[in-house]
């Protein structure tokens, strides 16, 4: 037979007693002892974890409202007559009291004169009534009449006084003349206004709140006030509407704010903060929470020995950086990183960082 022929069923044999060796007999000079483990036991998955603090927060009530002036009146005229003198202008200040048109007194000083010259003829009659009366010589009723016209000439003489008196238009209260309707050389009649008299100190800053956050604010609450230019103010809470507004079913509620320097002007939009209660939350980046088998929402921290815990969550306030968490106990070990991954009771292997806050990384 060929040499070659020989040779290769020879190394073919070998082959496969080598096989039949390995499947045959899988232990080794150990004979009887036991198979190893073919892999070790799964170490504590690892989580980032930061220790949290709860911090003092305050709820606030946040509206957006406007400037009012805290007093705006329309001066009405109440007599009929020219305009001959303005006093104070559109813009100008003005005190209680002071004098802001005039209208012409026509022939009202001549009627004045001829009442109250009637008046003390009334007078006289009315002395020498009584004194006849006392000597017997005039009744009870000739004195009684006497005494009503005398009674007359003093309502008349009143009467002109008061009509000679509403010539001149007064400010009601210290304020700035808000609006001219009067010029002079203008006729005015009764019930035409005249100028418009608006008081600044101290401003109001009205906004609505909903019928879940009226019963929140009572007056005398303090509250911020931030003005579309930028500039914030402090205030107090004057007013809370008991009626609902029928339109839109919110309540009024009104800021006073001290305006010594008549700085703030009417009609400007505001952003109201009134700062209704406190209490202890934390703050966290949305990220870290999570939901249970059941579906609430909540976060999973660390106990202290290792163990994963689930604790359910209020969330209080959502803001540009974060949300503020309520109902978790006052230092915590939350999970940052890996929560999506563990079970509740599952030990971990911690790894301090902290919570991605405002933009912030873990570190």
């Amino acid at each position: 037979m060929n040499k070659s022929i020989i040779t290769a069923l020879v190394l073919a044999v070998l082959a496969v007693g080598w096989i039949l060796t390995g499947q045959l007999a899988p232990n080794d000079a150990n004979g009887d002892d036991e198979a190893q483990p073919v892999e070790e036991a799964a170490a504590p998955m690892k989580v980032r974890v930061a220790d949290l603090e709860a911090m003092p927060r305050t709820e606030t009530v946040d509206v957006t409202g406007r400037t009012e002036a805290s007093r705006k009146v329309n001066l009405r005229s109440e007599t009929e007559g020219q305009v001959v003198e303005i006093y104070a202008r559109r813009g100008e200040k003005v005190s209680e009291g002071d004098p802001i048109a005039k209208l012409r007194l026509d022939d009202r000083p001549a009627n004045l004169a001829e009442a109250r010259a009637t008046l003390r003829q009334r007078e006289i009659e009315f002395r020498a009534s009584a004194q006849l009366n006392q000597r017997g010589f005039r009744s009870e009723t000739e004195k009684a009449a006497a005494q009503a016209r005398l009674d007359a000439a003093r309502a008349v003489v009143e009467q002109m006084e008061i009509d000679i008196d509403r010539t001149t238009f007064k400010a009601p209260f210290d304020g700035t003349i808000g609006a001219e309707h009067a010029e002079k050389g203008d006729y005015v009649r009764v019930g035409d206004i005249a100028a418009m008299v608006v008081d600044l100190d101290p401003m109001l800053v009205v906004g609505n709140v909903s019928e879940r956050q009226v019963g929140k604010i009572t007056e005398g609450m303090p509250g911020t006030v931030r003005l579309i230019d930028g500039s914030t103010h402090e205030g107090i809470v004057r007013f809370v509407a008991s009626v609902a507004e029928p339109a839109t079913r919110t309540y009024r509620v009104e800021l006073e704010v001290p305006n010594t320097d008549q700085a703030i002007r009417d009609g400007l939009t505001a952003e109201i903060a009134i700062p209704v209660e406190s209490a202890m939350a934390h703050f966290v980046t949305p990220s870290t929470l999570t939901l249970n088998d059941d579906g609430i929402v909540g976060v999973r921290t660390v106990s202290e020995d290792d163990t994963v815990v689930f604790r359910p969550v209020e969330i209080i306030a959502d803001e540009p950086g974060g949300v503020w968490l309520g109902g978790l106990p006052e230092r915590i070990r939350l999970i940052t990183v890996g929560q999506e991954f563990v079970i509740d009771g599952e030990r971990v292997t911690p790894i301090a960082g902290k919570a991605r806050i405002a933009g912030g990384g873990d570190t």
